[in-house]
């Protein structure tokens, strides 16, 4: 009994003294910006765990420990921790970069937290390192939803976008509109921007987002802004790279002598004995013998391996100085940076001088504001030779660079392929300079006449001309040698003109924008050519010297656009936003009665966190909004005269004997014939996603879903030969579709030890599909086999080829084969591929061609991991593509009778299974054993050539340090970083081509290694 009250009393005393020790807070958490109350914050207990909400007055309730730190966050305000009291007012400061992040949507900026149409900022932080002539090189499998195909071309000019897949058939037609600080163009835009000049990137992808720029946005928009000083700022900044290209790719192919034994295989496989070859000899095994070149000098055997021939190590340097400085009343910056690219391919080179001015000032208390950018860029090129990463694995072993006396080796007899020296090309191509200048900017002039209406207008320039000058001496192949020089001019200009009100009462967001816009572009251009140059020397390569066939032409065209458009964005206590967007665009390569249209938007969403029955999840959920958009955008990418028939005068196919006789009277020829009814290609998107973040925005989540559809496509379509001349007119018809489903996902987080870091993942994954054609082109066009098969109900760049099933590995296989089919296409045979019947009517022919498959992604994943402690920083990205890959270097490496230049050394391996079957009766090889003769049709195309073409790449890999604060101030820099970086370090992948990113035969991609630094004062 005593042990029963003596427990009772002990149990009392600790839940007094637990009692004790927790305290009720009574609360309130305001804004300190304004005072007002903050509804939805979320209150939570570090050591306990407990939670509590704010409610419509700000206030919150919750019992926990006395002494506790409570964390108090709202969206777009700073986390706060605070000791708890029983009585609190909590003042939470505004995250400026959170809560007041605006992107650039076109002639506005908006706030991101309140967009509801799909748009992708771009952190430059995460590119900035990486040394391009391109910026949008660096984006590369940063942006869901964009495809950045790129290669080793100096300068990053091998450099394609397109956002959400093609929406024309017309491939110059696919590519984003690109708007450099309110000017627009289709340019690339390494020959415009310096990488370190670019403050911010934003991509607006579907129509609601796009939509205000009308006919132009079919393909998205690309928006970039470049750097301004900030107010109360003066820095110099100085940033340099160092970095080493090393070529990486290629294809494993035979040396001289290995190939002359695939050869005496290959002819054992044919005719069963060996062959009597000038090359080789007519030995039981082959001996490579001596031959000449084409001037009759000897040429001593000897292999060639023309992949390393054409490639070497090559450097880039980056130099960049900005002088900026950000007054109260305004701001102006300077900078000036120098690019020299070599690259990978002997001769070939890029240099680009680029200055970039901008200023920023305001007056009468800020009502008034003027300013603009002007950036002037000169650039010079070397090209390598085109096709010359094809013509290096076509280019057989045994031709040597250079003959017994150092003049280039131009044989093509003995078997040695007529590919023309590649060497030759490149020294050839080095000394042919391409040049060019630009000037491109804009000035602007605002006015806020009352308050809240900004009036605004903005002129906007961009003009650009180039010489190219072509120049090939005579050779032993071509003794007459060619000049051609060439020069172009093209001045863009657009002006715009926009009133914007903006309101803010109470609870009610409201923001109108008008605009009237007008464009036009000029492009003229002439050449000349001859041959004959008597003399080579570069004094005196000029078209006044040409001797024979001299030619000069000239021509200029024109091409306008008028549009009139308006904006409404409207927000309701910051939950339900709305947004209505409606241009009207004209444009001159239409024809006169349809050369206008309309282009409506309309896009809306819900912040659903931050409703009442939301309450409860508001521990974990730091904001959720959902958005829907539909909108319909055009496209009117074609000829500038495209519409007017078009005739050409010509001597040789229009010339008239008027008065009988020798003499003729040069006439007119009808190139084109005109379309009235010409009007706009329309792509018509739909829209629907969410963005939220959880646990205080550590974790950011995307989504989106996309559907896109293309109708009234411009086409150009072939037309039969009984219309006669002029029988080619651009052509409304046909249609297409895309969609798919964008996901971005970010973590981020900061350690108690001062390590912070990140986790970054964004897929993509996307449809195409061609859903109608014209009748008269139904069965023929993008592949189809003109008989029953169309290329409708597939995706745009479809293949058609035979199925195949294997290869023949017995006699028995063969003969089962030719008993079961009538065979009409093709040669069974041991080693040879096996077609399948695709059709089933028990005949292997050519109606059973089918659809194969395309190239195009199925799904493409970007995966960013970033670490920052004690001034030391690491990040990697990697790119991955999952697809199919039509391998078609696979006609060089795998097919011995189809080419009489280089082969894979996967033949060695089919020669020696060929010699296993010949002893065993089975040929064990995947590779179809080497032959002669093409008897089995193995050049069509087949299944045997289509690989699984995904990989996964180390993009880039870089370290970095930072100063410590305290050595900067003594040295009064501001910043000061160095880093390492590496690119295309490592690919996971099954493809057996050169390289499973660029497919076919681009500029290699190299792998590089950079060393920079970073400079500010």
């Amino acid at each position: 009994m005593k042990q029963t009250i003596l427990s009772a009393i002990l149990l009392f005393v600790i839940t007094i003294a637990v009692q004790a020790q927790n305290i009720t807070v009574h609360g309130k958490v305001l804004s300190k910006t304004d005072g007002e109350p903050l509804i939805g914050a979320s209150v939570l207990c570090e050591s306990t765990k407990t939670g509590a909400t704010t409610d419509i007055d700000g206030n919150f309730k919750i019992s926990v420990p006395e002494g506790s730190a409570l964390k108090v966050s709202y969206m777009g305000f700073v986390q706060a921790s605070v000791k708890a009291e029983p009585q609190m007012t909590i003042h939470l400061k505004e995250n400026e970069e959170l809560l007041n992040e605006v992107v650039v949507v076109g002639y506005s900026a908006e706030k991101k937290a309140d967009l509801t149409g799909s748009v992708s900022v771009v952190k430059m932080k995460d590119v900035a390192d990486t040394p391009t002539g391109n910026v949008i090189q660096a984006l590369q499998g940063r942006v869901a939803g964009v495809s950045i195909t790129t290669d080793g071309t100096p300068g990053g000019l091998g450099t394609g976008t397109s956002i959400r897949g093609a929406s024309s058939f017309r491939g110059e037609a696919n590519g984003p509109l690109y708007v450099i600080d309110g000017v627009m163009t289709r340019e690339n835009p390494g020959t415009i921007l310096n990488s370190n000049d670019v403050e911010s990137i934003q991509v607006l992808k579907d129509a609601a987002s796009a939509s205000i720029y009308g006919a132009q946005a079919a393909n998205g928009v690309i928006i970039i802004t470049t750097k301004r000083a900030k107010k109360g700022e003066c820095r110099v900044t100085f940033d340099a790279t160092l970095t080493l290209q090393t070529y990486h790719s290629g294809l494993d192919m035979l040396s001289a002598a290995q190939w002359g034994e695939v050869y005496w295989s290959a002819y054992k496989y044919s005719y069963g004995t060996t062959p009597n070859s000038e090359l080789y000899g007519n030995g039981a095994t082959p001996e490579l013998q001596p031959y000449v070149n084409l001037n009759g000098v000897p040429v001593n055997p000897q292999n060639t391996d023309w992949e390393k021939e054409i490639h070497r190590t090559a450097l880039m340097q980056t130099y960049s100085i900005g002088l900026s400085k950000g007054e109260e009343n305004g701001s102006s910056s300077l900078s000036l940076s120098w690019l020299d690219h070599d690259g990978i391919i002997k001769g070939s080179d890029f240099q680009k001088a680029n200055a970039r001015f901008s200023s920023d000032y305001a007056f009468l208390d800020s009502r008034l504001r003027a300013g603009g950018n002007a950036t002037v860029n000169w650039w010079r090129q070397h090209n390598a030779p085109g096709g010359i990463e094809e013509n290096a694995i076509r280019m057989h072993p045994a031709r040597t660079v250079y003959d017994s006396e150092g003049n280039y080796n131009d044989q093509v007899a003995f078997g040695l392929n007529d590919t023309p020296n590649i060497m030759r090309q490149i020294n050839e191509e080095k000394n042919n300079g391409h040049e060019y200048w630009r000037v491109f900017g804009n000035v602007y002039m605002s006015v806020e006449p009352v308050k809240n209406l900004i009036l605004k207008t903005n002129f906007g320039v961009n003009y650009h001309n180039g010489t190219d000058k072509t120049f090939t001496p005579a050779n032993l192949r071509d003794k007459t040698n060619y000049l051609r020089q060439y020069s172009s001019k093209t001045v863009d200009w657009v002006w715009t003109n926009t009133a914007q009100y903006n309101l803010d009462s109470g609870k009610n967001s409201f923001m109108a924008l008008l605009g009237i816009e007008a464009k036009r572009n000029h492009f003229e251009d002439m050449f000349g050519e001859g041959k004959g140059l008597e003399l080579e020397n570069t004094d005196y390569i000029y078209l006044s010297n040409v001797t024979a066939n001299k030619n000069v032409g000239s021509g200029a065209s024109n091409y306008s656009m008028f549009s009139v458009f308006g904006k409404m964005n409207y927000a309701w206590d910051n939950r339900y936003l709305v947004s209505f967007t409606l241009r009207r665009d004209a444009s001159s390569r239409l024809s006169s009665g349809h050369n206008y249209d309309w282009f409506p938007s309309v896009s809306a969403g819900w912040r659903i966190s931050q409703e009442s029955f939301m309450e409860s999840a508001r521990s974990w959920l730091t904001d959720l909004k959902i958005r829907g958009a539909y909108g319909v955008n055009g496209n009117d990418i074609i000829a500038n005269d495209a519409f007017y028939a078009k005739y050409s005068m010509d001597l040789d196919r229009a010339a008239y004997a008027m008065g009988g006789g020798n003499t003729l009277s040069p006439g007119a020829l009808r190139l084109r014939s005109t379309n009235p009814d010409l009007t706009w290609e329309k792509t018509y998107q739909t829209n629907f996603g969410f963005d939220a973040s959880f646990f205080s925005s550590r974790l950011l989540l995307s989504f989106d879903y996309f559907y896109k559809k293309t109708d009234n496509m411009l086409v150009e379509k072939p037309y039969i030969a009984t219309i006669g001349e002029g029988g080619y007119c651009w052509y409304n018809g046909g249609s297409m579709v895309n969609k798919g489903v964008e996901v971005s996902v970010e973590w981020r987080h900061s350690l108690a030890n001062g390590l912070s870091y990140n986790i970054g993942l964004n897929v993509t994954a996307m449809k195409n599909e061609v859903t109608d054609l014209m009748e008269d082109i139904y069965y023929t066009w993008g592949g189809g086999n003109g008989r029953d098969k169309s290329i409708v109900g597939q995706s745009l760049g479809s293949w058609m080829g035979y199925k195949t099933d294997g290869i023949f590995r017995t006699q028995e296989e063969v003969d089962e084969y030719k008993a079961k089919y009538k065979v009409s296409f093709g040669s069974p045979a041991v080693g040879r591929i096996r077609y399948a019947d695709a059709d089933g009517d028990g005949e292997i022919s050519d109606r059973d061609r089918t659809w194969l498959g395309c190239d195009l992604p199925k799904a493409q994943f970007g995966i960013s991991l970033g670490a920052n402690w004690k001034g030391f920083d690491l990040s990697m990205f990697f790119n991955s593509i999952i697809r199919d890959a039509w391998n078609n270097s696979k006609y060089y490496t795998d097919f011995f009778p189809l080419w009489t230049g280089n082969h894979g050394t996967k033949l060695l391996e089919a020669a020696a299974a060929y010699d296993d079957y010949l002893r065993t009766g089975y040929y064990s090889s995947d590779i179809p054993a080497p032959s002669v003769d093409n008897t089995n049709n193995e050049d069509k195309g087949s299944e045997y050539y289509i690989e699984n073409g995904s990989f996964l790449r180390l993009k880039t890999l870089t370290l970095g340090y930072t100063l410590p604060e305290k050595i900067r101030e003594k040295l009064y820099i501001k910043n000061a970083r160095i880093y390492f970086q590496a690119q295309n370090l490592f690919t996971i992948t099954s493809y057996s081509g050169a390289d499973p990113e660029g497919l076919g035969y681009p500029y290699a991609m190299p792998k590089q290694y950079t060393f920079g630094i970073q400079v500010g004062f």
